[in-house]
Parts: structure tokens; C-alpha cells; sequence
């Protein structure tokens, strides 16, 4: 299972009393070194149970999800590389597939250029019109709480829109072009 990659890669044994028969592996969270145990004498000794609520309280349920998709190998260098630092970079190391977020991101963009981005595909794959991004409620929702939280405005918006249809119509053009080329070998 890949929630291991959270977790030290040489779990200690703790033996019962009579120190020869193994009752638990105890695993060290790399992020905060709490000590979690996985019971060797019950009858689902191959639970995570215990790993992956713990996981998810000091990794958060995002990083959780994605190591679903990931192999181990692939998690642990992944948590190893990134760690804490980036919950969205950690995230995306960890998915293997390419598809638009199933899941949503537990931390904000930090960069405005992150930001703009976002709201630009919203408001396009929304059919929403530019001066949305002025709506006093719209402005009100994504302020709350981040006061400081940048908006794009409309001009903004209607630029990063137009570059992100150049930047899809391209990459379209480009896998077509695979397509056709892998097609003709074909027949």
C-alpha cells in the first residue's frame, strides 16, 4: 500500500511480553514522528487503517487520495523530494494520471499567475462572461477570509483566456497530428 510512503521505510518490531512472538510493526511519520502501530496478531494484520488516518491528519486527505493512484516507489520519493513544503506539488508528483483535478487542492495558489490561471479556465469552461470577475459577490467569495486575496481583473481575464484556447488548440493539433501519423503506419 502507498500510504507506507508517509511513514520511515524500516517499521521497529515491538515483541509481546514473552519478547519472541511480534505483535506490532511501528511506523515513524516522516513529517512529525509520531509513532504508529499496525497490530501483527489481529485478523486483519494487513490493515492501514491506523497509517492512513493518521496520514491524513498530518499530510491532509489530498496527499492521502493521491498516493491511491501512485506506486510506492514513486510516493516515497515524492514525499521525500517535496514533503511538506507544497501541497500541491506533493499532489501532483504523487497522481500518475493525466486528468483534470478530481480532487481540489486543501492549500491556495500562492502565485498570481496560478491564480489568474484558474479563474480563467472557470470562467471559459463556465461560459461565464469576463466582468464576472467584478461581481461584488463573486469578489466577496473568494476574498473571504484572504482579504489580500488578488483577482484578476476582466482585461486580465479575457488575455488568459485567449492564451489558454491558443495553448489547447496547439496541444489539440499537436496529439492529432500523433494520432493521424500512428493511423497511417497502421493501414
Amino acid at each position: 500500500a502507498s500510504v507506507y510512503a508517509f511513514f520511515s521505510a524500516e517499521p521497529v518490531i515491538e515483541f509481546e511480553k514473552d519478547d519472541v512472538t511480534p505483535e506490532y510493526l511501528v511506523f515513524t511519520c516522516s513529517h512529525c514522528a509520531v509513532k504508529v502501530k499496525q497490530g501483527l496478531q489481529t485478523g486483519d494484520k494487513g490493515s492501514t487503517g491506523n497509517l492512513i488516518s493518521h496520514a491524513k491528519k498530518c499530510w491532509g486527505d489530498e496527499a492521502v487520495n493521491a498516493t491511491k493512484e501512485s506506486t510506492l516507489d514513486k510516493a516515497r520519493e515524492a514525499v521525500k523530494t517535496i514533503g511538506k513544503k507544497s501541497q500541491t506539488k506533493l499532489t501532483s508528483a504523487l497522481k500518475v494520471t493525466k486528468t483534470w483535478a478530481k480532487t481540489f487542492s486543501t492549500c491556495p495558489p500562492k502565485k498570481e499567475t496560478i491564480r489568474r490561471v484558474v479563474t480563467a479556465r472557470w470562467v471559459a469552461e463556465n461560459a461565464r462572461p469576463f466582468l464576472t470577475v467584478q461581481d461584488r459577490c463573486f469578489c466577496w467569495l473568494q476574498k473571504e477570509g484572504r482579504p489580500n486575496h488578488y483577482i484578476p481583473s476582466k482585461e486580465t481575464v479575457a488575455k488568459d483566456v485567449k492564451l489558454l484556447y491558443k495553448r489547447t488548440k496547439e496541444k489539440l493539433a499537436t496529439e492529432l497530428q500523433v494520432r493521424n501519423r500512428t493511423e497511417r503506419k497502421h493501414n
